[in-house]
Order: C-alpha cells, then structure tokens, then sequence
C-alpha cells in the first residue's frame, strides 16, 4: 500500500513540475534525435535543399513513459525545390512544418505550425558552392488541460479529492502567438558522391510571450543552432560513405550539442521479373548528445521510401530514476527523386538529404 501511495506521489509530483515549468519558467522546443531528418525543424534554409521533386518526413518520439503520459512528439514537413532550370543555377525553396510535443496527464501541449520559404544561389560558375537564406513564420500554440492538473491544495491527508478548491488563479487553457524564424546556410557539391554544408540559425526571433496569465510576461527565449553534416564516399566505385553530423543549440541557459556520423552503404540487386539492378542504401550509427545520451541509430533508403530508427540510452543523472528516460524515435520519409536523365533540365546538384 505504501508503494503504491509513494508511487502516486511521484507521478503526481512530476505533473506538477510539468504545470509549473509551462506556466511559470520560459518554454523550450522539442528536440529529436534524428535532428538530421527533420531539416526545416533546425534551418529554415535547408527549406528545398535536397537531390528531389518533393519531400515529406514524419518523426514520432516518445520518451518517459513510465512516468504518467511522458513526453511524446510528433513531426511533419512537406518541402520542394521551386523555379529549377528556370533561374540558372539558382532557385527557391518552398515548405511547410508542423510538430506538437506533448508532456505529462495534464497535456501540456506545445502545437507548431509554420510555413518557409528559401533562396539558393550558386555562388561560382562551376555550380559547386551555394548559399541558402531561408525564413519561416506561422500561428503557433500552447495549451493545457486544466480538468487534469492536480494541486497540493487538493490533497486530503490520503489522496488527491479533485473536487476540493485549488486556489490557482490560472486565466489561459491555451495561448496563441506568431512566431518568425530565419537561417542560412553554405554547401558545397564537387560531383554525385560527396558533399558538405554548415549552417545557422535563430528560432523565436520576436521572443513572443507565451504566460498562461494574462498580466505577467514570460518571453520564449530565442534558439541559436548552429550545424554541419558532409557525405564522403570511400572508395573508387562509390558505394560506401560516411556521413559526420553535428549539431549545437542554445536557448536561454539550455544548451544541447550532439555529435555522431553514419556508415552509409549501397546494396544493389537485380529485379526479379527483369535484368534492372534497383539500389536501396543502408545507415548505420552512432550519436552522443553532451552529458545527456547514446543515441544508435539506423536508416534504410528504397526507391523514394525511407525509414529511420533510433534509440536514445540516457547517460546523465535523471537517468538513474528509472529506464524510461530513454527514448525512441521513428521517422518515415518519402522523397520524389528527379530521374537520372533529367538531371540536367532540373539541375539537381545538391545533397542527397541533409
């Protein structure tokens, strides 16, 4: 009986911490894992910025889950390249972006949702150095689900009596606010096998207010990302890479760095009904996020589909509360890609995804 109590206890404590930190302490943005597909989440200038006609990706991350409802995110973006052959080797980049992140049985909830628009230019006649600015905006929300929450107020000596005053005086279920974004970003593409970029970025530009009350001011701290990610083949008949990333975000006093690299590698094989050999490209890797976690990682590529798994192991401290402080993220990605004779009229020298 007494576990169970203190167990209660626990889970009650930390939906309160969740209620507390949405309402009183400025808010923080989701962060994924598999930073290196959801490209419009770090970079408004990777907006279009990719070897395809149209790309889609879907990232869902769910971390803490042994504790009341955890944390859960879910991603999706929509982006394509725009005015291709039309402008030289120049052309635009168009997008849309949206994610919500989920915390604790109250339901805090923070809901994106963002367009972008990017401008890549050549900056040789050799067309193998580009610079992208990109900006993105949108209505964006905060949320919660006050028919949830529990107070200490409501504590009776034994248990939690939701029908007792808690003595909150909490205006707002949800606010709702615009946001402005804005990146740029270098790449360099020699030729079909090997690649480079680095980039930033700033999130929040406008620091909105984002306080559940309606007379107090609590500003979203504004998100500086800095990236790099490159693709470099080993060998003569380019059909193994690697493929370093790395990422560093600060936002207000948090700060996140995460670095790693993939073993990229083709499989070719033949149809079964035809002599075609068709191609799929197998990821495999390994992050770590500074004093945080081991995330491994894997990723198949066939034909235009895609799927990326990954698994973070927690190594800082909350990790000795329980296993739940891992996490695992899933991501599902479709790209067109622009057919190999056709290369030239779209002028596709860019990377194969970011």
């Amino acid at each position: 009986m007494r576990k169970v109590l203190r167990n209660n206890i626990l889970r009650r404590a930390m939906l309160a911490a969740f209620v507390f930190s949405a309402m009183f302490a400025h808010a923080q943005d989701a962060h994924f894992s598999q930073f290196y597909s959801t490209p419009l989440q770090v970079n408004p200038a990777l907006t279009g910025v990719f070897d395809g006609k149209f790309r889609l990706s879907n990232t869902y991350r769910s971390q803490w889950g042994g504790i009341g409802e955890g944390y859960k995110t879910i991603h999706i973006s929509a982006d394509l390249p725009l005015a291709k052959g039309m402008l030289g080797s120049n052309y635009f980049g168009l997008g849309f972006m949206m994610y919500q992140d989920k915390a604790g049985e109250a339901g805090f909830a923070s809901t994106i949702f963002e367009g972008s628009l990017s401008y890549v230019a050549a900056l040789d006649d050799q067309s193998d150095n580009f610079i992208s600015i990109g900006f993105q905006g949108g209505f964006n929300q905060q949320s919660i689900d006050l028919s949830k929450s529990t107070w200490d107020n409501q504590w009776n000596g034994n248990q939690f009596d939701p029908s007792l005053n808690s003595f909150e005086s909490i205006q707002l279920e949800q606010k709702t606010y615009i946001d402005m974004n804005a990146g740029v970003m270098y790449y360099y593409v020699p030729d079909g096998a090997n690649t480079f970029n680095i980039g930033a970025s700033m999130s929040h530009i406008g620091a909105p207010n984002v306080s559940f009350f309606t007379l107090s001011d609590a500003p979203m701290y504004r998100r500086f990302t800095f990236h790099s990610s490159g693709e470099f083949t080993l060998n003569r008949d380019k059909y193994a890479w690697i493929t370093p990333k790395v990422m560093y975000q600060q936002q207000g006093p948090h700060k996140e760095a995460v670095f790693g690299a993939f073993f990229k590698n083709k499989i070719q094989f033949k149809s079964r009904y035809t002599n075609y050999k068709k191609e799929a490209y197998f990821h495999l890797g390994a992050f770590y996020r500074w004093k945080d976690a081991v995330v491994v990682a894997a990723r198949l590529e066939y034909n235009m589909f895609g799927l990326g798994i990954s698994y973070d192991i927690n190594a800082s401290q909350l990790g000795n509360l329980a296993s739940s402080a891992n996490a695992i993220e899933i991501n599902l990605s479709f790209t067109s890609y622009v057919k190999r004779g056709q290369h030239s009229r779209h002028f596709n020298k860019m990377p194969r995804f970011f």
